[in-house]
């Protein structure tokens, strides 16, 4: 009886270590990784096990997928530190949409290499593009969008600025300048003279070259994001 009861009693304790381990209200404040499943507009992520967590304010630009630390309090509540870097580097590869203010663009088989890289809610950004033969450049202004929409700014003639260059194959070279605009998510690219020696311009599908495939455009510039 006495075997039993000790037997019952080492089963018990084993039950009750298992349930600690999965409730942070029993084995009092703890951490461990979670990956996003999904994003809330209040400041919270939930996680694909179902915990809901606050963000600190530190982490800017969830998104689903992240690999994140999230801590509990000992009476149950969850917040979400951020997201983990990933390996060696902190840059992260994106692809940015190709669009035209005036519609039509498309990237096509153009080719893309962007990246980002974050500080708090700092954004530091390199996009390089190259025409393909099913790009299309549509009308109006040519835009590059952005990994995170940029945060407002206090005025509306007010932008962040950044460098900028793009060629007509190779054979011309025309070094600018790229801006994005508070609340948009996209940039532009601006040249300081055309190819007829205009006045400094936005790049629209004939500016500062007439676009076609082989032509390239980089862009490097650093922005606050919302």
């Amino acid at each position: 009886m006495t075997s039993l009861g000790v037997s019952l009693v080492d089963a018990l304790l084993g039950e009750s270590r298992r349930a600690a381990v999965d409730d942070g209200s029993v084995r009092g404040a703890d951490w461990r990784l979670a990956t996003v499943a999904t994003v809330g507009v209040d400041g919270t992520i939930t996680t694909t096990d179902t915990v809901i967590a606050r963000r600190l304010e530190s982490y800017v630009g969830p998104k689903v997928g992240d690999l994140v630390a999230i801590t509990v309090s000992g009476s149950g509540g969850w917040v979400c530190w951020g997201r983990l870097g990933a390996g060696a580097t902190t840059w992260t590869p994106y692809t940015p949409t190709f669009t035209a203010s005036g519609g039509g663009a498309a990237a096509g088989n153009a080719v893309v290499d962007a990246e980002y890289t974050l500080r708090g809610d700092e954004c530091q950004l390199r996009i390089s593009f190259v025409a393909g033969s099913s790009t299309a450049f549509g009308s109006g202004g040519l835009r590059w969008g952005l990994p995170f929409t940029a945060a407002s700014l206090p005025n509306a003639s007010m932008f962040w600025a950044g460098s900028a260059m793009c060629s007509d194959a190779g054979s011309a070279y025309f070094p600018g300048m790229c801006r994005i605009l508070g609340g948009t998510n996209y940039l532009v690219g601006i040249s300081a003279t055309t190819a007829t020696g205009s006045t400094p311009t936005e790049w629209r599908p004939a500016t500062p070259f007439t676009w076609a495939t082989g032509d390239y455009a980089s862009f490097g510039i650093t922005y606050k994001i919302a």
